[in-house]
């Protein structure tokens, strides 16, 4: 049991183009946010997890309302498959 906890003694290293896309992603959001402030950085971030709540909210209203299934089968693609006869 004790060798569950043991502690690496290697570190782990992530390979390099995991860590590329990283460090180019941390230096794209540093340049689209570098202008603003704490207070408008705030804003974004609740009105990004009202935006994101609303919408689960309202898809899981969706997925469990009865009334809503014939809406749900417009929106369906219907395949027509034609089916052949290879054995003649």
């Amino acid at each position: 049991m004790k060798s569950l906890f043991k502690k690496q003694q290697t570190p782990f290293v992530y390979h390099r183009y995991y860590h590329s896309a990283q460090t180019k992603w941390a230096q794209k959001m540093d340049v689209l946010v570098n202008g603003l402030s704490k207070r408008k950085l705030l804003c974004l971030l609740v009105l990004f997890s009202i935006l994101t709540g609303s919408y689960l909210v309202y898809n899981i209203y969706v997925a469990f309302s009865k009334s809503d299934f014939p809406t749900a089968q417009k929106t369906a693609v219907i395949s027509k498959i034609k089916i052949t006869n290879f054995k003649k």
